[in-house]
């Protein structure tokens, strides 16, 4: 059961090393294509191209610090990714961690013998017993950080979305039917595409040159950062399962 658990995990780390890497560099790329752009607040850094808002006279973006948090917050939990997908990649392509079978002769009071087949579940390359404690830590906190991450991510992505609903509709000056038609029915790739093109900057000599698909950038992050946070769940379940069968073993 440890060298399935460890052929799991050989593939699942990679899997969450792949997705926070594509979330970094995604979100990377819009929060600098737009950080001049958006950047319309006389206080504060407003470049983020996250919960922006539709104001009176413009449409400027949100705090900087959520880019900050949406590009660089991955780096914790890849870091213990790369660690640990190296460890377990490493015992896996040596061909380490399975499970060995022998054989026990047995002697029975009345002078019977008595052959058993055995297959040992800790072998000695195998997983050592107190190894799945600090993993299993590990994991439960990568899974919540994961969680929290792709929970602000969401919300910014969609507060983006629902602002510029607003600004679209005062920039067209749309009135009538054309009002529930950008508000229900436009998908958020769609009213990114109309925030590209419309959206211009406030300041001259920062003005934007070029042009970025901003919904792909934004779907990429929004998908993959959902595919960490499942692989990252996915890790924390066997390695729950496998601390529960090696209790015994531990004491």
């Amino acid at each position: 059961m440890s060298y399935s658990a460890e052929r799991a995990l050989s593939f699942l780390y990679p899997l969450a090393i792949v997705a926070s890497v594509i979330c970094c560099i995604t979100s990377a790329v819009a929060w600098s294509h737009w950080q001049y752009v958006l950047n319309a607040c006389p206080d504060t850094n407003c470049g983020c191209v996250l919960h922006a808002r539709s104001t009176y006279n413009n449409f400027e973006g949100g705090n900087i610090a959520y880019c900050h948090y949406a590009t660089y917050g991955l780096l914790l939990p890849l870091l213990f990714a790369v660690v640990l997908g190296v460890y377990h990649g490493y015992r896996m392509c040596i061909g380490r961690g399975k499970p060995k079978a022998g054989t026990a002769t047995i002697r029975q009071r009345s002078g019977d013998m008595i052959v058993v087949t055995t297959e040992s579940e800790l072998t000695p390359d195998g997983l050592s017993p107190y190894y799945w404690l600090p993993a299993t830590l590990i994991s439960v906190i990568m899974f919540i950080y994961q969680l929290i991450y792709s929970a602000i991510f969401t919300d910014g992505f969609e507060v983006t979305c629902k602002q510029y609903r607003e600004s679209l509709l005062k920039e067209i000056q749309g009135v009538g039917n054309i009002v529930p038609v950008i508000k229900g029915r436009l998908s958020c790739a769609a009213i990114f595409d109309f925030m590209d093109y419309l959206v211009e900057s406030v300041s001259y000599e920062r003005r934007r040159y070029g042009r970025i698909n901003t919904a792909i950038c934004l779907y990429f992050t929004l998908i993959f950062t959902w595919v960490a946070l499942f692989a990252w769940f996915a890790i924390g379940v066997i390695n729950i399962v496998h601390l529960r069968r090696t209790k015994a073993a531990r004491v």
